[in-house]
């Protein structure tokens, strides 16, 4: 079969070289034509195996709205932190995390909640960018609606292979629809497409420092708005679909509907995180919505932990964050730079469940000194706007008065404590939440 396989790729190809109409909007065709055949094959080759996935059997903590509007407001004090203090080049730079971070919120919905596998998240990002480069060429708010309807539209239309597919099949099945845009839809030569090799968009508000505050509180937003599902019917709908599909239909859970409705839903997300991220730029290219551009997205809402509402807004800081910053101070390093993310992938045996529980846990008791810490990084910045101080020094200067208040903060264990059995935590010392996730491993192990 992998020699038929061979075999109607390599004709295909050849056929489409020699014979293909000369058209302007056909020679796309002949390179998207194996992700095509792909996507066909998938979609109509009787294989009962396409069904196969990995049953995640790990309980998801349940948000909190208290924590979210915590979390929300943190997010637009660090981008008024960010719009204040930083250069106009830099606002442009750093302005991409909170783009980024809504396009990795698309995943957690749709591979944290639901368990369904899209590698096609940056594209749908794409189709909403270009959908604000033409109807939002005015900057009216309101066209945001029809980036959000469109996205959402194409979404259902790709839940058609979930319908049949899952797991590792379902990736491949939204790898090749990727392909498929890049190498064929986003070249036609439309003028709402990438036809002339970039796109123009206009952004809402024309400073770009404006621009920023209003993408964080667009994910501040986002992040209610996802949290109000995951508490919702619908979001227990999709837990039982990710523990279990058959369980879910058994129950009278509508699979189709469902499916449906959270990659439309996903889709929405993400290409409004498209359309922010072009009104950032200003200019963008089919370069930057490519299968290989949303890999490193997709990898790093993993590794923050894919049903952790945070997930997406750590994805967003490392990539359009911390890797610039390496950067910035070492300019050698840009290679070196872009490892940090496989090395992360890396670290995930040591946190399975992610990068983000295990920070939220580990850094709670500075909850007991957050007063402290809003006055200092406070003072810094407003050094920072006297040009007391440089950037580094309220970055670095915050990051170390936020260590030294947790290692205050938290409560020193007494001897002999991390020896005692699981069965008399809670009794000889106080009960943890890590005490918690290993009574569900020992049970799952069972």
């Amino acid at each position: 079969m992998a020699f038929v396989g061979a075999m109607v790729v390599g004709c295909t190809e050849s056929y489409l070289t020699g014979y293909l109409p000369q058209n302007e909007y056909l020679p796309g065709l002949r390179i998207a034509a194996p992700a095509l055949l792909l996507f066909l094959v998938l979609l109509l080759f009787p294989n009962p195996r396409v069904r196969g996935g990995v049953r995640i059997t790990r309980a998801l903590p349940t948000p909190t709205i208290k924590g979210t509007l915590v979390f929300g407001g943190c997010l637009v004090v660090f981008a008024a932190i960010l719009a204040t203090t930083l250069s106009d080049p830099d606002v442009l730079t750093y302005g991409q995390i909170f783009p980024m971070s809504i396009i990795g919120m698309s995943i957690v919905v749709l591979t944290g909640f639901s368990g369904q596998i899209s590698l096609a998240q940056l594209s749908l990002a794409g189709i909403g960018a270009i959908v604000w480069a033409g109807v939002g060429a005015s900057g009216n708010p309101l066209a945001l609606l029809a980036v959000v309807a469109v996205s959402a539209l194409v979404g259902a239309v790709i839940a058609i292979p979930a319908l049949r597919l899952s797991g590792i099949y379902l990736a491949l099945a939204t790898t090749a629809f990727t392909l498929i845009l890049d190498g064929w839809i986003f070249t036609m030569p439309v003028d709402w497409l990438f036809s002339g090799g970039s796109a123009e968009v206009t952004p809402i508000f024309a400073a770009p420092r404006v621009q920023l505050l209003f993408s964080a509180a667009v994910l501040a937003a986002l992040c209610l708005l996802v949290v109000w599902v995951r508490r919702g019917f619908f979001g227990r709908r999709l837990i039982a679909m990710r523990d279990s599909e058959a369980a879910c239909a058994t129950l009278g859970g509508r699979l189709l509907v469902t499916k449906v409705a959270v990659f439309a839903l996903s889709a929405a997300i993400a290409g409004l995180g498209g359309a922010m991220y072009g009104m950032q730029a200003t200019t963008i290219t089919a370069e930057q919505f490519n299968l290989v551009a949303g890999l490193p997205i997709f990898l790093l809402v993993i590794i923050g932990g894919m049903a952790a509402i945070g997930a997406g807004f750590f994805g967003g800081v490392n990539l359009a964050g911390i890797m610039h910053a390496v950067t910035a101070i070492w300019p050698g390093a840009q290679h070196v730079a872009s490892l940090l993310v496989g090395l992360a992938g890396i670290g995930m045996g040591r946190n399975p469940e992610g990068v983000v529980p295990h920070f939220r846990e580990s850094w709670s008791p500075l909850r007991r000194f957050w007063i402290p810490l809003a006055a200092i990084v406070g003072a810094l910045w407003g050094l920072r706007l006297l040009d007391v101080v440089d950037g580094w020094v309220l970055t670095f200067g915050s990051l170390a008065a936020a260590v030294a208040l947790r290692e205050l903060a938290r409560p020193r264990a007494r001897k002999g404590a991390a020896d005692v059995p699981l069965e008399w935590r809670g009794v000889r010392r106080p009960w943890r939440p890590s005490d918690r996730e290993e009574v569900l491993d020992g049970l799952a192990r069972s």
